[in-house]
C-alpha cells in the first residue's frame, strides 16, 4: 500500500523523469552508434521528440502542482487582502477554464491521431495521449488551488 500511495503521490515526477531519462539514452546511443558504427537506429530521433513532448506537458504539470509557473505578480505586489485573494482566484478559475478547453480539444485531437508513426509504427493517438491527460492532471491541482484561494478569501486574504 506504501508503494502505491508513493506512486501516486509522485506520478508527475516519475513520468516525466522516465522520459527524460529514455529520451537521452536514446539520442546518446544513437550519437555513439551514427558517429562511431555508421549504424544510427531509425527510431531514435522520432522516439526522443515524442519523449520530449511528454517531458515538456508532464513538466507543466509538474510546475503547477509545486507552483512553479511563471507569474506575472504586478498586480498582487499592491493588491493585499480579499482584493489579493480575488485576483488569485480569478486566475485560477481562467487557468481552469483554459485546461477545460485543452482537455476538450485535446480528446478531440487523440481520438482522430489513429495513423501509424513513421518509424515507430505506433498509433499516434499515444503520443497525442499527453494533451488531454496533462490538462485533466492540472485540473486537479488547479481544483485544489481554487479551493485554497476560496479558503484564503473567506479568511480575509490569508492563504491557509
Amino acid at each position: 500500500m506504501r508503494a502505491v500511495r508513493f506512486v501516486a503521490s509522485r506520478f508527475e515526477e516519475l513520468v516525466a523523469g522516465t522520459f527524460l531519462v529514455l529520451m537521452s539514452l536514446a539520442t546518446f546511443i544513437n550519437v555513439i552508434l551514427r558517429y562511431f558504427f555508421d549504424s544510427p537506429i531509425e527510431w531514435a530521433e522520432e522516439f526522443s521528440r515524442y519523449a520530449f513532448i511528454w517531458l515538456v506537458f508532464m513538466g507543466a504539470v509538474l510546475a503547477t502542482k509545486q507552483k512553479k509557473h511563471i507569474v506575472i505578480d504586478t498586480m498582487l505586489l499592491v493588491l493585499h487582502g480579499r482584493a489579493r485573494a480575488a485576483m488569485v482566484l480569478l486566475a485560477d478559475l481562467i487557468s481552469l477554464a483554459v485546461m477545460l478547453v485543452l482537455v476538450y480539444f485535446g480528446w478531440i485531437l487523440m481520438t482522430y491521431a489513429t495513423q501509424p508513426t513513421a518509424t515507430m509504427k505506433i498509433p499516434q493517438y499515444l503520443v497525442y495521449m499527453v494533451v488531454p491527460l496533462s490538462a485533466a492532471l492540472i485540473i486537479v491541482h488547479s481544483l485544489d488551488d481554487i479551493r485554497q484561494s476560496l479558503l484564503s478569501l473567506v479568511r480575509g486574504g490569508e492563504r491557509p
